[in-house]
């Protein structure tokens, strides 16, 4: 009797082992996972650049390294001025601890006018639960500490990831057509070439959405005069890379460095109708022309996936679940059997027309390459 033969709840208990299993498995091996996904993005991104370099004569190695090196010369200039912000803020940190300190002295003047209770009672209060969260903070900062060190010590095999996934893609086309049946070859490549175009387009479009926002969000902080405006800036349009989450904590920083130092109640307020036009604008008009319907995945999936995959692979699954999910989408809406599985992912029902238009190019693409 095969397993299609057996009682549903039979079927349920096996689909729901090998569920578990697959999520101990990614828990597990997180450490070389997650650099090896980040890697197959960038391998995407990077492919047209090493192509074009191949076009100009370049050896194909040689190709591969340089995109490679350009690639993260532009992230470590970037890590660079963000980190340069950073200990700007950190050198103005006295200055902005004696203003925290006249802001505390006068909320507990206001809780003691309002609620009667003495400062020594309200100090009192605030030591105990201090002390009671003491210890789990301390475990809570080791086991961070411990997880960046441990994802900085992977971090290092991204490069070697990337040259290699780029050296050997048409080792991996031709594993593709070995594996699958002669009739079903092209279909598993037009698979395998709209899972690139979504990655390449949403990788891209979330680098120039990045861009966009930092210079809106800094230039409406610098109009106000917010203390390191162009630091919440860049930190409020990388937090929006996390959806939901990340527009919350990053509209929420600035607006407490405004109630920080700031006297009037206007400037949080005009901070927070900054974020919240940004906002708008990125909603619906930048990112749907910057990263178009690339990952067109419906609100309560995407709420899902979020809180499924921070548990999985904390802060960086957050940031590689939507990506990944389109990815998941584009597999289901291409193969018959799971076609309702990508209706259950998406918001539409059938291809928009920027969608066949897309199949047209990537059938092109084929033909092209069985040419070549």
């Amino acid at each position: 009797m095969t397993i299609s033969e057996q009682p549903f709840y039979f079927q349920a208990t096996i689909k729901l082992l090998l569920v578990a299993l697959v999520i101990a498995f990614l828990i597990l091996a997180q450490n070389i996972l997650i650099p090896f996904t980040i890697a197959v993005f960038f391998t995407f991104l990077l492919m047209p650049v090493s192509r074009k370099l191949q076009h100009w004569h370049f050896p194909k190695a040689l190709a591969i390294l340089i995109s490679i090196i350009m690639a993260f010369a532009l992230v470590s200039f970037l890590l660079y001025f963000l980190v340069d912000q950073v200990m700007s803020f950190v050198n103005d940190w006295p200055v902005l601890q004696k203003t925290l300190t006249a802001k505390w002295e006068g909320i507990q003047q206001f809780i003691s006018e309002t609620f009667h209770i003495s400062r020594i009672e309200q100090k009192a209060w605030l030591t105990s639960k201090i002390k009671e969260n003491a210890s789990s903070g301390g475990v809570l900062v080791l086991g961070i500490f411990s997880a960046t060190t441990s994802f900085l010590a992977s971090f290092a095999l991204i490069p070697i990831y990337i040259f290699f996934l780029t050296l050997y893609q048409d080792k991996f086309k031709e594993f593709i057509q070995l594996v699958t049946r002669d009739d079903k070859n092209e279909h598993v490549l037009m698979i395998v070439k709209k899972v690139s175009v979504v990655s390449q387009k949403y990788v891209m479009g979330i680098f120039l959405d990045i861009a966009i926002l930092s210079v809106l969000n800094s230039t409406g902080f610098l109009i106000l005069g917010l203390p390191h405006a162009i630091l919440f800036g860049v930190l409020a349009s990388l937090l929006n890379i996390i959806p939901y989450i990340g527009v919350l904590i990053g509209s929420t920083l600035p607006i407490l460095m405004a109630l920080l130092t700031k006297d009037s109640m206007s400037y949080p307020l005009a901070v927070l109708g900054i974020c919240i036009v940004v906002q708008f604008l990125d909603n619906n008009f930048i990112t749907p022309y910057v990263v178009g319907s690339s990952v067109s995945i419906n609100p309560l999936t995407a709420t899902l996936v979020l809180i499924a995959s921070s548990l999985i692979w904390g802060i960086p699954g957050m940031v590689l679940c939507m990506p990944l999910t389109g990815m998941a989408k584009v597999v289901c809406d291409n193969i018959e059997s799971m076609k309702p599985y990508g209706f259950l992912l998406g918001e539409e029902v059938n291809y928009t027309e920027r969608e066949l238009i897309q199949d047209k190019l990537i059938k092109k693409l084929l033909r092209r390459d069985k040419q070549t």
